[in-house]
């Protein structure tokens, strides 16, 4: 008998990936505070591609509507 997965996996919307780049930012604000600066800003570098990404899923989803 094949071992069946039933696989229900939820697409992350904008909003939510939103939230969680604000945590991870607040995260970093923590390691710089630590004196964790070459950590804080590999996270910030990570975040900035993040929030890129993030403003092109806005656009994209906003001519989605307009189209």
């Amino acid at each position: 008998m094949p071992n069946e997965k039933s696989e229900s996996k939820a697409a992350a919307t904008a909003a939510e990936i939103e939230r969680s780049i604000q945590a991870l930012n607040k995260m970093a604000e923590r390691l710089w505070g630590d004196g964790r600066e070459a950590e804080a800003k590999a996270l910030l570098d990570a975040l900035d591609a993040l929030n890129r990404a993030l403003d092109r899923i806005w656009i994209g989803e906003s001519r989605k509507v307009l189209h």
